[in-house]
């Protein structure tokens, strides 16, 4: 089941601009939990299904109802309506979600732990939290041409330069989290696939580069195997993938042609600084591309050129 809450404030500045503050919460619980049950209630040698509650059952796939969630959030809005050639929006989120109960690992909507018999361990940010969230967007006529603030007062100039549009949208936004896995089974509990490095970096900080590549994205020597018989000192969900960013600007002037005959003019860019924003790198210490990123979250730069008529 799911809870709700949420306050805002909001004022109007002026006639044409409006400032919204909101703080909204919502917490859920009885969230499913896939995992692999009736393992070893603990890490050891020999064979695990002698330390299992039930030795005489095999591990099993199924869901628990035992996930629970929290997300708390600010959110900004800046909001200027049309007017005197100029409109935009302003958005700011600052929010956190934690829970035990995002990201399946074996199939299903949910979770899978390193060690089902305490799942408080993984308690972390959610698959999908994104603490940043920054948009904005505006639209803006150029004050040029008859009418406006600045006529060069000569006819043929003022149609070439006058009535020219500009619109634009800037995101940025937090990276994604990601976990990191070992393979096999070093606890031996027969919880295979499940299980995460250890961490030994002497500050948290210390695992990213100052200068990440594809072929590098973080400093891998830092997150080895755990030692056998013990589970990993790496929690869930706490590293985060390259932050995002883009810019989207597009610039269109309509002429007048004959009569009820217009000419459109559209020059669209996007990512029109080309960005690169890195895709989640491979998470598998046990792979030999453990580190390396193969893609990306955003396209490379596009530039659309358009006439149309109007008529």
């Amino acid at each position: 089941y799911s809870m709700q809450w949420n306050f805002g404030v909001q004022h109007q500045i002026g006639q044409d601009t409006v400032v919204t503050a909101n703080y909204v919460g919502s917490g859920s619980r009885r969230l499913q939990i896939g995992g692999y049950y009736n393992v070893a209630l603990t890490p050891g040698p020999g064979d695990p299904r002698q330390r299992s509650p039930f030795p005489y059952i095999a591990p099993t796939f199924y869901d628990r109802s035992w996930g629970r969630s929290n997300y708390h959030a600010f959110q900004f809005l800046l909001d200027r309506k049309f007017g005197k050639g100029l409109a935009y929006m302003v958005s700011y989120t600052w929010s956190k979600s934690i829970d035990i109960a995002s990201s399946g690992w074996y199939g299903v909507e949910g979770h899978s732990s390193q060690d089902p018999y305490n799942f408080n361990q993984d308690r972390s940010a959610s698959g999908f939290d994104v603490p940043h969230m920054l948009s904005v967007n505006w639209l803006y006529q150029l004050p040029l041409g008859p009418g406006k603030r600045f006529n060069p007062g000569n006819r043929v100039l003022a149609n070439i330069v006058g009535n020219w549009q500009v619109n634009g949208i800037v995101v940025l936004r937090s990276g994604q989290v990601f976990n990191l896995s070992v393979p096999g089974d070093t606890a031996n509990t027969g919880n295979t696939g499940y299980l995460r490095p250890d961490y030994i970096g002497k500050n948290w900080g210390d695992w990213q580069l100052d200068n990440p590549t594809r072929q590098k994205w973080f400093d891998t020597s830092l997150f080895p195997a755990p030692a056998a018989f013990t589970f990993g000192t790496l929690g869930r969900h706490v590293l985060r993938a390259d932050g995002y960013k883009n810019l989207d600007v597009s610039i269109f002037r309509q002429f007048p042609v004959w009569e009820k005959r217009r000419l459109e003019f559209r020059a669209e860019m996007f990512n029109v600084f080309n960005n690169v924003v890195y895709g989640i790198p491979v998470g598998n210490i046990g792979s030999a591309d453990f580190g390396k990123v193969f893609g990306t979250e955003n396209r490379a730069r596009q530039v659309q050129l358009a006439l149309k008529i109007i008529f």
